[in-house]
Formats: structure tokens, sequence, C-alpha cells
């Protein structure tokens, strides 16, 4: 089974990497493993160590523009955020981050982009 989520990540992660000599800040992006299919075992380990259903994929810990950080929240296709994942993004936009929901890896750089300041974002 293809994981196009994980691929656009993977493109994302490439871009941040590339853009990171001209912007430092890039270095910081993070994914957060909180999905993707485990055994039983292992998922009732994670949940006990504090993984929560619907957090980000996605965090820029850096503050611009009265924000604390940047979310993202990675979908792909018809995939639409789940009832766990919108309440997490409206919490963390209540508490002061900027959030959002990206299809595609490009759609992730502008929204970086916009949030750095970014002008030329380096996609070709």
């Amino acid at each position: 089974m293809i994981q196009h989520e994980a691929i656009e990540q993977q493109h994302l992660f490439q871009w941040a990497t590339f853009m990171s000599g001209r912007y430092p800040e890039l270095r910081y992006l993070y994914h957060i493993p909180n999905g993707g299919s485990r055994n039983k075992k292992e998922a009732v380990n994670l949940k006990r160590q504090g993984v929560r259903a619907g957090v980000p994929d996605l965090d820029l810990p850096v503050a611009r523009k009265g924000y604390h950080g940047l979310r993202i929240e990675m979908k792909y296709g018809s995939n639409r955020p789940t009832k766990e994942q919108r309440e997490w993004l409206g919490f963390l936009k209540d508490q002061g981050y900027a959030t959002a929901v990206c299809y595609s890896w490009q759609d992730a750089v502008s929204v970086i982009c916009r949030y750095l300041d970014i002008r030329e974002s380096g996609i070709t």
C-alpha cells in the first residue's frame, strides 16, 4: 500500500533541509509520529507513554506574527481531519499557535513560507 501522506512529508522535509541554509528556522521543523498502523501491543505501550489521537503531524516551534509556533496536519486526496484532529487544531489555535491542514508538500511549503515571511519558496 502506498503511503501518500508519508511521501508528501518526505518531500516537504527534503525542501526544508535544502532551504535551511538560508532559513535556519526550518531545521526545527519536525514530525510527530502519532499515527500509523501498529500491532496492538505496541499501540497500548505507546498510549501509556503519552501518544494522543489527533495531535497534528508537524510542528515548527518558531514564534512569528504573534503565534507561539506552527502546527500542520497533513492529509492526502479526499482524506479529511478526524474529530480528534479538529479538536487538537482548535485547541492549539486557542492557545496561540498557527494551525493548518495541508494536502500536499507544496501546500505545506506555502503555509510555512507565509508563516516565516519567506518570499521565495525554492519549489521547482
